[in-house]
């Protein structure tokens, strides 16, 4: 090769490296940035909850219309656990600049305090979590109300609020809009005739005495679960009347009653699925959010999720399985 040859293919190459590292003209002042607000919308007693806001900060002058909300809970067994964990922010990030306003929000963690050791009586434990699961929903509520009377001033759409968790925010979710469905005491703190517009379930149940009633038909319900998770029922668990009634429990009863929802379930497959969706199926829940949501379209949508060779493992879990695992 002689040498002009070579310094002529040199400099091919610099110009076609320097091409694929430049960025497209304007393309930096395009770039979507979203920005992060927090508030305190409730003391109660040693404990402040506060609410992180996160929405699109670069919009477009003369862009006034309102947006709706993702309100989510966080997960960590009603005993732990942070609005803000590292682990949700690239999903709220997703959601807010796919034109979404994300409220992750703080509530009581009813179990952080007790005694594990001596949680043993299967009755005490289920009393204990009972009264965890209606801590949460009541601040969930809370929140949903800051929201509410906030929408003018944050040009969100109040009729346009979407329940979201992971695993316990799951159960919290779930268990709001079962609340809603019922008109319990709880529900005194929101608007009169307020429903979400939709729960986003990450791994989540409802807790019920008896089987789950509900004496209106709930807004559309999206369903994430695991059929061998061991942390929350996929199916039920059952102490005398007492029960935790999971995701494929729950899909059933939607499917009878003529509810929208949409369940996805990954077969043997654990409580991982109470945070893998929030990476993995991201476009699923925007499918979802834009369907049910946004269109009000009506429809039950059933998606079992198999990997090829993955070992079969243990389901048929008790109540005592889920409160060691639990404790």
């Amino acid at each position: 090769m002689n040498k002009q040859l070579f310094l002529s293919l040199i400099t091919v190459m610099i110009c076609f490296l320097t091409a694929c590292n430049r960025q497209p003209a304007g393309s930096r002042a395009n770039e979507y940035i979203v920005g992060k607000q927090t508030y305190t919308f409730a003391i109660k007693g040693a404990d402040t909850l506060r609410l992180d806001k996160y929405e699109l900060q670069n919009i477009p002058a003369g862009d006034t219309l309102s947006k709706p909300v993702i309100l989510f809970a966080f997960g960590g067994g009603f005993k732990g656990g942070n609005r803000d964990n590292d682990s949700y922010i690239p999903y709220f990030h997703f959601l807010a600049k796919n034109g979404y306003v994300v409220v992750s929000t703080d509530y009581r963690t009813g179990l952080k305090d007790i005694d594990t050791g001596k949680m043993t009586d299967p009755m005490q434990f289920a009393a204990t979590l009972q009264k965890a699961i209606a801590m949460a929903v009541e601040d969930f509520f809370d929140a949903t109300r800051y929201i509410v009377d906030n929408s003018k001033e944050w040009k969100v759409k109040p009729e346009q609020i979407v329940a979201c968790g992971s695993s316990a925010g799951a159960v919290t979710s779930l268990q709001a809009e079962y609340e809603i469905c019922n008109r319990t005491p709880l529900t005194q703190k929101l608007p009169d005739s307020f429903n979400y517009a939709g729960v986003i379930s990450f791994a989540g149940a409802i807790c019920s005495l008896g089987i789950p009633d509900w004496q209106e038909l709930p807004c559309p319900i999206m369903l994430f679960h695991g059929n061998a998770d061991r942390t929350v029922p996929f199916d039920k668990a059952l102490l005398e009347n007492m029960g935790l009634w999971g995701s494929n429990f729950i899909a059933k009863q939607l499917q009878v009653k003529q509810s929208p929802y949409y369940f996805y379930l990954a077969e043997e497959a654990g409580h991982e699925m109470a945070g893998i969706p929030m990476d993995n199926n991201r476009y699923d829940i925007l499918s979802f959010l834009d369907r049910f949501v946004l269109l009000r379209q009506k429809a039950f949508i059933n998606t079992i999720e198999t990997i090829p060779g993955k070992p079969e493992t243990k389901k048929d879990f008790t109540l005592q399985d889920y409160i060691q695992n639990n404790l």
